[in-house]
Formats: structure tokens, sequence, C-alpha cells
């Protein structure tokens, strides 16, 4: 008997949907989610086998909330983030240029290290008849 389902079932393998605040794969990528505080943090639900990175609107911190695959939600890993200055500037570079030496330098270095020596005289072969 042939059924005519126009309508098939199909097999997605979009995340489980936890209401209308959830974070799935869908509307996590390219958004910034923020929470208030760790208990904030510690009350967003993330799907089975999925990550989330939680801001902190509160605070100088984010959290990266995690879960394995069966759903248990793993330990919450709390960081700080301060602000970077100027990294690569001209000071810092000859600061680190004056660290090491060039060739010539070490060449002249090792010149004054060797020790003074005559130099050898040359054996006189003598053959014996």
């Amino acid at each position: 008997m042939a059924y005519n389902n126009y309508f098939p079932q199909t097999y997605t393998n979009v995340p489980y949907s936890y209401g209308a605040g959830a974070i799935n794969s869908a509307n996590q990528l390219g958004q910034i989610n923020w929470v208030q505080g760790e208990a904030g943090a510690r009350s967003v639900p993330v799907p089975p086998g999925q990550k989330a990175l939680l801001m902190d609107s509160e605070t100088n911190v984010f959290y990266v909330k995690s879960s394995d695959i069966s759903g248990m939600p793993l330990p919450l890993r709390i960081f700080e983030y301060t602000e970077v200055g100027n990294v690569a500037t001209t000071d810092s570079i000859a600061g680190a240029q004056s660290k090491y030496v060039t060739h010539e330098e070490l060449e002249q270095a090792l010149a004054e290290l060797k020790p003074k020596s005559k130099p050898k005289e040359e054996k006189k072969h003598e053959f014996l008849i």
C-alpha cells in the first residue's frame, strides 16, 4: 500500500531549542550574549555538545559555558579581560634588538678571548738512513 505523503519527515542537525532565550548554534554565531554576573551565566542553558560565550554586563569578565554530548553542563570557565596598549612600538623593537649581537661583534669577542699563542715551530723531518 502506497501512502502519498507530501510532507516527508526530514532530520536536521539543529540542536535542541530551550525556549525564547535559548542559545543555539544558529543565533550564537556573530552575536554577543550578555548576562548579569556569574549567577546569570550559570542560568543560561547550553545545548548538548555546544559552547557559549557569555559577556558580563556588570564586570570586566566573560564566561565560557559548555556541556557534554549528554547535556550535562561542564564547569563554568571565567576569564578577565583588560585593555592592551601599543604592543609594537619603536622602543620595544630597539630594546629587543639590543639583546642580540652581530657576527662582527661575536668574532671580535671571540678573538679577545682566545689566548695569544706563539706559532708552532715546524717539525723537522729527519730521515734515518
